[in-house]
């Protein structure tokens, strides 16, 4: 907790920056999935004269998977928020470092009914959650050995602190090696409980005088840990790719595709075994003096998968 509350003092008393970025960052929300990979999808970052920028990002998910195949089980039924706070600096025009860290929480929530509301507006049917008494907090495992698990809610916690070196190979290319320290506070469950390494290709593409491509290719190391461990894959890659449309002055808006490869293998259990694809869309303002908001929706593309079922995102970068 005390790495969180220097790196918002820290954030806070950053100058502004002048440039913006591509997408906003993703980074898988459900815990299944953050205890596992570190991988996710880095924008490219461009150089600052003022040298230090920082962001405050915060996503709230609605998470609802049942599945089973006897004897394994799955359950996550779930809000999930994570507030993250990131501090970025140039070391030159081609090199920066960026710490992030984040406090998490996982409970039974207050949400239900407007998630199952939305849900119902594009006439998508959750049978799941419509089988579950509302804002109740379900979260367990039981797997083809026997192994049973049961992580407890996590009221509010610090999550895995990440440490970035990126290069700038050039205008459009970029690369990140990034580093996850297993500093999580809360229950078994949350964190990795370990190290990651985790490596990401960044294009940024100018495709018109208003539109702007960014795609990502990223690979990543885990090592196994916890009751799970004979059933984690220790190895993952990712991909996404997205256009951000300036379409009034300083607005955008924004829509991308994230790909992540599957987090475990041999449950029998396709919302474990299975790969990660959600899609993203959303608004982005840019300020005169570089300040960026952005507030988006994220979206599960292939129910029964790790994806959380809809998250609500919000952030600012200056």
């Amino acid at each position: 907790m005390k790495t969180l509350l220097l790196t918002v003092a820290c954030a806070a008393s950053c100058p502004r920056a002048l440039a913006s970025q591509g997408m906003p960052a993703h980074e898988p929300l459900n815990p299944t999935s953050a205890s596992r990979s570190g991988v996710y999808a880095q924008p490219y970052v461009v150089f600052s004269p003022e040298k230090w920028r920082a962001s405050i990002t915060l996503a709230y998910g609605n998470a609802i998977e049942s599945d089973s195949v006897k004897p394994a089980a799955y359950l996550l039924d779930a809000e999930i928020l994570r507030v993250e706070v990131g501090v970025l600096h140039d070391f030159s025009a081609r090199t920066f470092g960026r710490v992030d860290a984040a406090l998490t929480g996982a409970y039974g929530g207050f949400a239900d009914g407007f998630f199952l509301a939305y849900h119902k507006l594009i006439h998508f049917r959750q049978r799941a959650r419509q089988a579950r008494p509302k804002n109740t907090f379900g979260y367990e495992f039981t797997l083809p050995d026997g192994t049973s698990v049961h992580p407890r809610p996590d009221d509010a916690a610090l999550g895995d602190v990440r440490a970035t070196f990126g290069v700038r190979h050039s205008e459009a290319l970029q690369s990140v090696v990034s580093l996850t320290l297993p500093t999580a506070t809360g229950p078994a469950g949350y964190g990795r409980g370990t190290v990651s390494l985790n490596m990401v290709q960044t294009a940024l593409l100018p495709l018109a005088h208003r539109f702007t491509f960014e795609g990502t290719l990223g690979v990543g190391i885990t090592p196994s840990h916890g009751a799970l461990a004979a059933y984690q894959r220790t190895t993952f890659g990712s991909a996404s790719a997205g256009l951000r449309f300036r379409f009034r002055g300083s607005q955008s808006i924004y829509g991308y595709l994230f790909y992540h490869t599957p987090y475990y293998h041999g449950t029998t259990l396709r919302s474990l075994d299975r790969r990660e694809l959600t899609g993203d869309f959303g608004w982005i303002r840019q300020g005169r003096n570089g300040r960026e908001w952005h507030i988006g929706l994220g979206e599960d593309l292939a129910p029964g998968d790790p994806g959380i079922d809809l998250i609500l995102k919000a952030g600012t970068t200056w």
